[in-house]
């Protein structure tokens, strides 16, 4: 097993790993819970500039990097993952809360609020990119999301799908700028279809290639790579 089962929440906590850490040896730090059950560890990132965790992202990119390797890895979600990786071994990763800022803002705070059901509306989501990838910050910003739509210059029913846009577009623009790998070859993205094209197509607007990798599969993959080798 792999994920929030070994946390504080879960069956039983288990220690992080710390990086840099490679991820063929996952199968050697396992915490053995029950007969024939174990919990993969999580790993972690301590330093001034940096303090970070993962758990069952490491499992996924373990699969992730004999399908399909790369230096640098995203992993769309609520905490979205921006991972360096250097052959099997995890150099350093970063966290976006971009997926949970997301619905905090649309759901708990004045910008959605009295909002009609929100409909998919690319063109909306495109302008979102634009408008983050090019601000070095974007706080000044999430207000002219609600002003726009009380003013009538934007229409109300495709306030999610801008501001989606806005904050993947300045997330996509901020992590490459930040990762020390060449991002002249493609990132892999991990996820679902719908995700990864989001992704995908702020990526394309900032001039950087990508390819896509379903998330269950890279899972499914390094979890049985990992039971593999306790198999024999």
């Amino acid at each position: 097993m792999a994920g929030m089962v070994g946390s504080n929440a879960g069956w039983q906590p288990v220690p992080y790993l710390g990086c840099p850490m490679a991820l063929d040896q996952l199968a050697s730090h396992l915490t053995h819970v029950a007969d024939k059950a174990w919990i993969v560890p999580g790993l972690s990132i301590e330093r001034d500039d940096n303090d970070n965790v993962m758990r069952g992202e490491e499992t996924q990119l373990l699969g992730a990097t004999t399908l399909h390797a790369a230096s640098l890895y995203v992993m769309p979600g609520t905490h979205a993952k921006w991972v360096d990786v250097e052959g099997l071994e995890v150099r350093d990763f970063r966290t976006v809360m971009t997926g949970e800022l997301h619905h905090l803002l649309l759901n708990h705070s004045l910008i959605g609020a009295g909002l009609p059901e929100q409909q998919e509306n690319n063109v909306a989501f495109q302008e979102g990119i634009e408008r983050g990838a090019q601000d070095a910050s974007i706080l000044s910003r999430l207000f002219e999301v609600r002003a726009a739509h009380v003013l009538g210059t934007r229409d109300r029913r495709h306030v999610s799908e801008f501001l989606s846009g806005l904050l993947i577009g300045h997330e996509v623009a901020l992590m490459t700028k930040q990762s020390t790998t060449d991002t002249r070859q493609p990132l892999v993205i991990i996820a679902g279809d719908a995700l990864a094209c989001r992704y995908q197509q702020a990526l394309q607007f900032i001039g950087l290639e990508s390819v896509t990798l379903e998330g269950d599969r890279a899972f499914q993959h390094g979890i049985r790579s990992i039971a593999n080798v306790l198999a024999n």
